[in-house]
C-alpha cells in the first residue's frame, strides 16, 4: 500500500528524475545544471549524489505495489463478504486448514454459511459478492440478536466434552451446541466473527 508519505516522496523523486533528464538532453554548462537542480530543491554538493541515488532506489519498489482493498467491519456489506470469501479461499489452500476452508466455501456457495457478530448484535447469511445474482448487492439486512461480549457468547455457543475441552470435528471445526452445526471463530480483516454451517450428512 502506498502511504501519503511515500506518495510525496515518489512525486519528489519524479521531479528529480525529470530535472536530471532535462540536463542530460541539453548541452549546458555545469552552472546551468546546478541551477536547474536547485530549482527542484536538490542539494547540488558532491556529497548529495549518493543520497539522491539511494532515495530513488528506495522509492522505486513502491511504484509496483498494489493497494489492498479495505475490508468493512460491517458484516452486512458486500465489502465484508468479499473479504470473507478471500479468507476462506486462503484457508482452503493452506495445509492445516484446507478441509475446513473448503467446507465453509461450499456452505457459502450453498447459502448455508451464517456470520454472527455478537458485539454489534447482528447475524446474517453469507453470500458470494462475485456471483451473477449478487454482483450489484452492496449490503443486506441482518437479523438482530442480543449483544454480548465474545467470552460470554463463546461460552454459550461452543460445545464442550466430558473433559471440559471444546468439541472439534475431524476437519478441525468447533460444534455449536445450540444448533449442532459446525462453528468457526476467527478474523476477517480486522473483525472477529463467528461462522456456522451445517455438518455434512453421514451415511450408514
Amino acid at each position: 500500500m502506498v502511504t501519503p508519505l511515500q506518495s510525496v516522496r515518489l512525486q519528489s523523486a519524479q521531479f528529480l528524475l525529470k530535472a536530471l533528464k532535462e540536463t542530460e538532453q541539453q548541452t549546458e554548462t555545469s552552472n546551468t545544471r546546478t541551477a536547474l537542480l536547485q530549482r527542484y530543491g536538490v542539494d547540488t554538493s558532491s556529497s548529495s549524489s549518493q543520497t539522491l541515488s539511494a532515495l530513488l532506489s528506495s522509492l522505486s519498489p513502491a511504484t509496483t505495489e498494489t493497494e489492498e482493498p479495505v475490508i468493512s467491519n460491517d458484516i452486512t456489506t458486500a465489502s465484508f463478504m468479499a473479504g470473507l470469501k478471500k479468507s476462506l479461499e486462503e484457508m482452503a489452500e493452506t495445509a492445516g486448514t484446507s478441509a475446513q476452508g473448503k467446507s465453509m466455501l461450499a456452505a457459502l456457495e450453498a447459502g448455508t454459511l451464517t456470520v454472527t457478530d455478537p458485539l454489534s448484535g447482528v447475524t446474517i447469511k453469507a453470500w458470494d459478492p462475485d456471483s451473477a445474482d449478487e454482483k450489484n448487492t452492496d449490503s443486506k439486512t441482518g437479523t438482530e440478536i442480543e449483544t454480548s461480549g465474545w467470552s460470554e457468547f463463546l461460552k454459550a455457543h461452543l460445545s464442550r466434552g466430558a473433559d471440559a475441552a471444546f468439541v472439534k470435528t475431524t476437519e478441525g471445526s468447533y460444534v455449536d451446541k445450540t444448533t449442532g452445526d459446525n462453528a468457526y471463530f476467527g478474523t476477517v480483516g480486522s473483525e472477529y466473527v463467528y461462522l456456522t454451517w451445517p455438518q455434512a450428512e453421514t451415511t450408514a
